[in-house]
């Protein structure tokens, strides 16, 4: 045992140190020769470096493969079959023996719950035709090219307007009713029960030769209406645009967008005394015109007449004065020794002294040559749409309202006097405001019956037409299967429409070229033939003499005809007579316009720009004269009695012949109210064009009517220009 122990004791290093070394032998076999860290990769256990052994083989034969041909690929085989027969026999139960689960069929609701309202009547329809010089586009008006930018020429326009009213406040009943009042609460959406205005529907009808009424046609957007696609008619949701129906009820559900579909912005007038009224208000507006024109050409009657008897009294007074100082000259020449020379010394100094008193009471009068005062020139040049107000002059508020109206800035405040306040033309103004929308408008709030319009601008002369219009609302179910069943036949339609209105009276579009037979030379039948030309608001008239297979008319460049002195005199203070361009450069102007060139409460101011005067006229009518033949017939009426005259026939295509009496005793009622109303129109003086944008009262974008609006903006309030 002792051996045993000391043997252990002399060799414990050694043994030591053969078991250090063991475990170290043991740790480089299992943890470094055959690493425990090892991956399973298509059922194999790769080392770390087998793993980049293997990515290298497997990418030399992809790129063997890459290389080589292609291999075919097998055929995909289609599994629908074997789909369907998993599903048949996924239950093996009796459906009979348990109950169905309802299933959602309808993702965008549940169907048959809303019973679509009720639009309503149009009622109050009302029809204006207006003939004025307007601003007419040159480019095509289109969202990126509005109207005010596109550029534009004043030329004759004829546009017809046509108004009605609806009522708003039962329009929201009817929807509130339909989509949130009528259906269980889970169902009813505040959403849909708010109407969306999607179409203004204009139609008309065109009396034939035959003297009947065409088939109703829709009339298209005005060409100054930038949104004219935007607004054009889609009733079936399957026509809709990109977007569908969702996408263009948001197009149209902005505030301005829906102002611009109800009441569209007319043409701009360039005619002085023209602006745009809706039909309702209209005539009310012209009667005004009228009134104040009577007035005005009152006035500058009178004035021209003082302005005579201070011009007479005046020349009697130079001559007065002149033979006195010339007499008492003489006799003091007479006194100093040649009474001749002497007298003649005399008689100049009278003359010379006329002549300088002349001379100041022009410096400080203002008068011109002939003792004209300057103000009374433009008398009626600088009237504003307050003419023929006057105010007491005690309340500096109402002076300086009065003071703004003179401007042309709208004013609705009456004149400051005793007893019931005369209605003016500001009324009109008034009333236009009340019923207009604006970016304020609460439509959900509105409980007078709403005013609406459509546009004509398509309207051709020497026709006559009807017309009728209706209002259309969005239907925000269209297309899914949520209507009632009372309401199936309407599942695609994307507008519910109101009725028609009633048809409106007939309006006949006056012509704008008019040819008169006035006298006939019987030796060779040459007919003095008169044209009537409409050229930039003003009729123009000339005389051909015509013969036998003569063209009836021609083109001519137009020479403005000279005024003379009383004529002259009678522009210079604004009597309504004038008929020439030149009196017209002195005449009255339209409602607080002062014309180009021209100030107001100026003398007669700086030459009045020209371009409401053409440069050619076009009195070609087309008809030739094909010959005057002796009539012999009986008049009409109570006691008939024999007549005889000359009848002027024409052609227009060489194939119909057509007949006018010459003489105007022989002319058709028709044909001699014709020619009296272009005599009238034709004596009214040229007045200069008003400038794109000055009409008073249709513009809306700022000015007196939006400064509320202004301040709301200011104060930061939202909803004043997105959707209501």
């Amino acid at each position: 045992m002792n051996k045993i122990i000391r043997f252990f004791e002399e060799h414990v290093e050694k043994m030591v140190l053969v078991v250090v070394g063991l475990v170290c032998a043991w740790l480089l076999i299992t943890r470094v020769i055959f690493s425990p860290n090892c991956v399973s990769w298509d059922g194999r256990n790769l080392s770390p470096s087998a793993v980049d052994a293997y990515v290298y083989d497997k990418a030399r034969i992809l790129d063997q493969d890459m290389r080589g041909p292609a291999t075919e690929m097998e055929l995909y085989k289609p599994k629908v079959d074997e789909y369907r027969d998993l599903v048949t026999v996924a239950f093996d139960v009796d459906v009979k023996a348990v109950p169905v689960v309802p299933q959602d069929t309808h993702p965008g609701g549940v169907p048959g719950i809303y019973r679509l309202p009720a639009i309503g009547e149009v009622t109050d329809v009302a029809i204006e035709h207006i003939r004025a010089v307007a601003y007419l586009p040159i480019d095509e008006v289109t969202p990126q090219n509005p109207y005010d930018k596109a550029g534009n020429e004043p030329n004759d326009l004829d546009m017809v307007s046509v108004e009605a009213r609806f009522d708003v406040e039962k329009l929201y009943e009817n929807f509130k009713e339909s989509y949130f009042d009528d259906v269980e609460e889970q169902w009813a959406d505040p959403c849909l029960a708010k109407p969306i205005f999607a179409a203004v529907q204009l139609q008309r009808q065109q009396l034939t030769d035959e003297g009947r009424w065409s088939d109703w046609q829709d009339v298209l957007r005005a060409k100054v209406d930038h949104n004219k696609e935007l607004f054009e008619i889609v009733e079936d949701v399957k026509d809709m645009p990109a977007g569908g129906l969702e996408v263009r009820m948001l197009q149209f559900g902005y505030k301005q967008t829906q102002i611009e579909l109800l009441q569209p912005r007319p043409y701009q007038f360039a005619s002085a005394r023209e602006e745009w009224f809706p039909p309702s208000l209209h005539g009310e507006f012209e009667d005004f015109q009228k009134k104040e024109w009577s007035e005005e050409r009152r006035k500058a009657k009178d004035d021209a007449r003082e302005a005579r008897d201070r011009e007479r009294e005046g020349t009697r007074s130079r001559r007065s004065g002149s033979d006195n100082l010339g007499i008492a000259g003489g006799s003091r020449g007479g006194r100093g020794g040649s009474s001749g020379q002497s007298g003649g010394s005399g008689g100049t100094l009278g003359n010379s002294g006329s002549r300088n008193r002349s001379s100041r009471s022009r410096d400080s009068s203002g008068r011109t040559g002939t003792g004209l005062q300057a103000e009374g020139g433009l008398s009626g040049g600088g009237r504003s749409r307050s003419s023929g107000r006057r105010s007491a002059g005690g309340d500096p508020a109402a002076d300086a309202m009065y003071g703004l109206e003179a401007e042309g800035l709208r004013g609705g405040i009456g004149a400051t006097q005793r007893g019931p306040r005369r209605p003016t033309i500001n009324d009109v103004y008034i009333k236009y405001d009340e019923i207009a929308l604006t970016r304020l408008t609460d439509f959900a709030k509105i409980r007078e019956p709403l005013v609406f319009w459509a546009h004509d601008d398509t309207v051709e002369p020497e026709n006559t037409y009807r017309y009728r219009i209706r209002l259309g609302v969005f239907n925000a179910i269209a297309g899914t299967d949520q209507m009632s069943e009372r309401d199936k036949a309407l599942k695609n339609q994307a507008i519910l429409w109101s009725g028609f209105s009633d048809t409106t009276e007939p309006v006949e579009i006056m012509g704008t070229r008019y040819f008169f037979a006035n006298s006939v030379r019987e030796g060779d039948k040459t007919v003095n033939v008169q044209v009537c030309k409409l050229a930039l608001g003003h009729w123009y008239m000339q005389d051909f003499s015509v013969k036998q297979g003569v063209l009836i008319g021609k083109s001519l460049e137009y020479e403005p005809e000279e005024p003379d002195r009383r004529s002259r005199s009678a522009a210079g203070f604004g009597i309504g007579g004038a008929q020439t361009p030149g009196a017209a450069a002195m005449g009255t102007f339209g409602p607080g316009v002062a014309g180009p060139g021209v100030s107001r409460g100026s003398g007669f101011g700086s030459q009045q720009d020209q371009s409401n005067i053409p440069e050619t006229i076009d009195y070609a009518t087309g008809a030739v004269m094909v010959d005057a033949v002796a009539v012999s017939d009986w008049t009409s009426g109570r006691t008939m009695r024999a007549r005889g005259y000359y009848d002027m026939l024409y052609s227009f295509d060489g194939i119909d012949i057509m007949h006018m009496p010459i003489g105007r005793p022989n002319w058709p009622t028709t044909v001699a109210g014709a020619f009296s109303t272009i005599t009238r129109l034709q004596a009214e003086p040229l007045e200069p064009f008003k400038g794109f944008g000055s009409g008073v009262s249709r513009q809306r974008q700022g000015g007196y009517e939006d400064m509320g609006e202004m301040m709301y903006e200011d104060m930061g309030y939202e909803d004043l220009g997105g959707m209501y």
